[in-house]
């Protein structure tokens, strides 16, 4: 989620975007992903930034995001999503959990024990309360939520092999039990805004996820790059 930076997300955005259209935003962000290689699958979902309702669950891209569409080997999904890979005859494949975060403001501010050790720095402490609940919002008001009679999209009915997020600009790794943890980076600097808000962004960090031994680790990409050369991409 997050895959552009938006337009009127909060005050005075404008002044700092380079691309201040959110068609626009989308079309760079097409050309970038385009880039990679076409035999590389990629699962993408709305964040708060993006050009869908804050509401969760937040459909999947579509307008304004056309094109996104352009690239085949690009899938769009729902946030929260779980996607299922590499199953077959003999193995029931992986299950990932997609979530960009938007709740985890709540959570890193408000559970004594998140907030004691870190708050919104520890996005493993959240994502492993989540987990404990069940739930990837438990508390009323902790997201905004778009009421369903039949049942709640936010509610973890399938354990995950693995839980993927982002939104809080801080990339970690983490396991509990079984659940390996993941919380993206950003390839953003610290924006007035964040500053204000006390956010303190690790760019430039990638999780990876090897299946075939389960092992997890953190590439860098921000190694020996000064204070003046931080990514900023609008």
């Amino acid at each position: 989620g997050d895959v552009v930076d938006g337009v009127g997300i909060y005050p005075n955005q404008d002044e700092e975007l380079d691309i201040k259209s959110i068609r626009g935003q989308y079309d760079r962000c097409t050309e970038l992903l385009g880039q990679i290689r076409k035999d590389i699958k990629i699962v993408l979902c709305p964040g708060n930034h993006d050009a869908k309702r804050i509401a969760e669950p937040q459909p999947a891209l579509d307008k304004y995001a056309e094109s996104l569409k352009t690239l085949n080997n690009l899938t769009l999904v729902s946030n929260p999503s779980v996607i299922n890979v590499l199953s077959g005859d003999n193995f029931e494949g992986f299950n990932i959990l997609l979530y960009h975060g938007y709740s985890y403001d709540y959570y890193a501010a408000n559970i004594d024990t998140i907030l004691q050790n870190g708050g919104y720095d520890r996005g493993d402490l959240i994502m492993k309360f989540l987990l404990k609940k069940r739930h990837l919002s438990p508390v009323h008001t902790a997201t905004l939520f778009v009421p369903n009679g039949n049942e709640d999209n936010l509610v973890m009915d399938i354990v995950p092999d693995i839980f993927a997020s982002g939104h809080i600009h801080k990339g970690s790794i983490a396991k509990y039990k079984g659940v390996t943890t993941f919380v993206s980076s950003c390839w953003q600097h610290k924006t007035d805004f964040q500053e204000r808000m006390g956010h303190h962004p690790d760019y430039c960090k990638v999780p990876l996820f090897n299946f075939g031994n389960g092992k997890s680790m953190m590439l860098d990409f921000s190694e020996g790059m000064n204070k003046d050369e931080q990514p900023r991409i609008n």
